[in-house]
């Protein structure tokens, strides 16, 4: 009697006509479709400012936003309708959603709504929906990307979509033209909340601007978390010409000195610093032989940047944007003290004033969900990456070990750059982190698989 396996063995199951394909053809089906998804998310999420929203949906309508819930919906129905066993994968970045939405939940339903003005309650909400966004974009990517060329195909996306708004970046330092001014898109509207973003700003007789992101801090420190994708791509996407690899990767660089923001550099000095000592000597020795050229070209491209940057740096106590947070800490802590554990309600912390801006994540995070909420935030950033360090160090294969790097690098940056500015109130790096969190998942899986297929990877589209 012949025995018909269950969909999810059948879709593992290599075959030796066909090496290259994953079975049944649903199975297929569901691979591709996650793949193009993503891939549109990643296109409106670098291209189309958040800014533009959906005004019956409000601050959390923008494009980037409304298909993350779509990825949660596709994950959701394939699980409900049984095309889809997630208890079947495990892999350690799931269990840092999952503590995030304990912590959050438990902080919605004690919060004091009586308490709370009707924007920290809508603020409240908001919240939730961008953690289902997250939610989405990270169990997709984690669990519906079998092969090596999946992650390529959608990080070529990414790091063109990044290297598209560094062009914009550029137009707007050299030449003051903001082409986020002609973005139009139907059916959305500029969100009022963000109707008071300056655009291009200047800093030390330099603009500062923010390309396609809301604010030069958001742009430079994702540009920087990219870099070393960017990087990875010009050394193992043999598929596309070596030209167009260097030209991405320059102009994301680009990003960086553009936003004139010292929590970029931190970014790029991190996330490039990862993946550099996690290269072989020799190709060690080449990266760092590249950084004194790759100032030059800044020094070049924007003459004073150096000096000004620096002068930041070194200014310590005595520059105003650092006293500022500091200053802010007994402030904090008065607030934490009235709900320690689980915080006032995640997303509720309006600032009354300029003055009360934290510029930090951490702090931000300690207000709204408390100490457990700071916990769970520093596991849901720092876990990931820590996890695609040890899936490198379980394969010999070269480009999972660099791309084990790479994600390592970009989590970190993110970790680090959390206590230089509220970086979850900037939508363009929640859902980066979300995507880079989503692949150190299939890279944990493909590690983990021993299965050559998935490793081979499949053919049919790009």
């Amino acid at each position: 009697m012949t025995t018909v396996s269950p969909p999810r063995e059948r879709a593992l199951a290599p075959t030796r006509a066909q090496p290259s394909l994953l079975l049944p053809d649903r199975a297929s089906y569901r691979r591709w479709d996650a793949v193009r998804m993503l891939q549109l998310f990643v296109v409106v999420l670098m291209l189309i400012p958040a800014d533009y929203v959906i005004k019956a949906v409000g601050a959390g309508g923008y494009a980037a936003a409304l298909v993350s819930y779509v990825l949660l919906f596709f994950y959701l129905s394939s699980t409900l309708f049984g095309y889809h066993d997630p208890l079947a994968l495990r892999y350690p970045v799931r269990m840092t959603v999952g503590f995030m939405w304990v912590v959050s939940l438990a902080s919605y339903l004690m919060m004091d709504h009586g308490m709370l003005s009707g924007i920290q309650l809508a603020s409240a909400e908001r919240w939730l929906m961008q953690l289902a966004g997250v939610t989405g974009v990270v169990f997709v990517s984690a669990e519906f990307l079998r092969s090596v060329e999946d992650m390529i195909r959608v990080l070529r996306v990414l790091i063109w979509g990044a290297a598209i708004c560094g062009i914009v970046a550029i137009l707007q330092f050299k030449a003051g033209i903001d082409l986020t001014r002609y973005i139009r898109v139907p059916g959305f509207a500029l969100n009022a909340a963000a109707a008071t973003n300056t655009g291009i700003g200047s800093r030390g007789g330099l603009n500062r601007v923010p390309g396609t992101a809301t604010d030069p801090i958001e742009l430079g420190v994702v540009a920087g978390m990219l870099m070393p994708i960017a990087i990875y791509l010009v050394m193992h996407d043999h598929q596309r010409p070596k030209w167009q690899r260097y030209l991405a990767c320059v102009c994301v660089a680009l990003n960086v000195p553009a936003s004139v923001s010292r929590s970029g550099v931190i970014a790029i000095a991190v996330a490039c610093g990862v993946l550099l000592l996690s290269l072989p000597p020799v190709s060690r020795l080449k990266g760092f032989a590249l950084i004194p050229p790759a100032l030059a070209v800044v020094f070049v491209f924007a003459h004073g940047l150096i000096g000004t940057l620096t002068s930041y740096f070194l200014a310590g106590s005595s520059d105003p944007s650092v006293t500022h947070r500091t200053n802010n800490y007994p402030y904090v802590a008065q607030l934490v003290k009235e709900y320690p554990w689980f915080g006032q309600g995640g997303g509720t912390y309006i600032p009354a004033s300029a003055v009360n801006i934290l510029d930090n994540e951490y702090l931000t995070t300690a207000i709204e969900l408390g100490i457990i909420g700071v916990i769970a935030l520093a596991f849901f950033l720092l876990w990931p990456p820590i996890a695609a360090l040890v899936a490198r160090t379980r394969t010999t294969d070269r480009r999972l070990r660099d791309l084990g790097a790479a994600l390592a690098g970009a989590g970190f940056a993110a970790g680090i750059c959390s206590a230089t500015f509220d970086s979850f109130s900037f939508p363009m790096f929640v859902n980066v982190q979300a995507l880079c969190a989503g692949l150190t998942g299939t890279l944990w899986l493909l590690v983990n698989q021993n299965d050559d297929t998935l490793i081979a990877g499949s053919g049919g589209y790009s």
